[in-house]
């Protein structure tokens, strides 16, 4: 049982962060499975992750996919009804570190969310500038326009498979970024865009090692910007960040969001 993070210990980095919010217009996140971990989603690396214990999913899922986009879809509906890390997802709710970045987006603090996780809970903690890089599993998305919808809006029938796109007609799948697809050109355009207009840049639950997400706040690194990092485990990138808070979002994030509400007299607004 790990011990519990003490906040006081990390009084002067808390202080150092909110500083550096404070002054900021436009900081942009990036966000991790750690997160998710909090709300009781099992991880898919690490120690404990899916994929340490039942081995990694095939590199070729994508491929598998394109080849017979029925057949997949057969399977989907017959797995689903059945899917542990399913179940898992149902039970979570967002937990307060996902309240607390969402009120640094409402404080004007936050421009922008990249997240790597899938599970919605960000969308359900009321964040709304984000971009699910990995997709999101609630959702589905047309791979020839890449519109995306959330998933009971868009009405599957089970003997007309695979689904098609209302817009353009091409083959639906699930958001989900599958092992050998490309993560769709939109979402890496937008990552980009925000976080060249970054003047802070907070990586929060995130090993940092997967990329191309990590290549963000490397970027923001190269033109100066502060780098925040929220994260219980050293990454590559705790030596180089302008201020590490080793300890869970979940505690970490209401701290720091209280004391920016004290010191900007109750919030800034967009």
């Amino acid at each position: 049982m790990p011990d519990a993070f003490n906040l006081e210990a990390h009084a002067d980095a808390i202080d150092l962060v909110v500083g550096l919010l404070a002054r900021t217009t436009h900081a942009v996140v990036l966000a991790g499975a750690g997160m998710s971990k909090e709300s009781g989603i099992p991880t898919f690396r690490g120690e404990d992750g899916l994929w340490t214990k039942h081995g990694e999913p095939p590199l070729n899922q994508f491929e598998t996919f394109a080849s017979d986009p029925q057949r997949w879809w057969e399977r989907r509906l017959e797995d689903g009804r059945n899917d542990s890390f399913a179940q898992a997802l149902e039970a979570s709710q967002p937990n307060a570190g996902h309240v607390a970045l969402a009120e640094l987006e409402q404080l004007g603090i936050v421009g922008h969310l990249i997240t790597q996780n899938i599970d919605d809970l960000h969308r359900r903690a009321g964040q709304t500038s984000i971009t699910e890089i990995h997709g999101n599993r609630y959702w589905l998305r047309c791979l020839t326009c890449e519109t995306r919808w959330p998933r009971e809006e868009f009405i599957i029938e089970e003997d007309a498979l695979p689904p098609t796109c209302t817009q353009c007609g091409g083959v639906v799948k699930s958001d989900t970024v599958m092992f050998g697809e490309p993560i769709p050109p939109t979402a890496l355009r937008r990552c980009s865009e925000e976080t060249a207009i970054a003047d802070c840049f907070l990586t929060i639950g995130t090993s940092a090692v997967v990329y191309p997400a990590a290549q963000y706040p490397v970027d923001a690194l190269r033109r100066g910007v502060p780098l925040i990092e929220i994260n219980p485990e050293p990454t590559p990138l705790t030596e180089v960040a302008t201020a590490v808070i080793p300890g869970p979002s979940g505690e970490v994030l209401p701290s720091i969001v209280e004391q920016l509400r004290d010191r900007l007299g109750g919030g800034r607004a967009n």
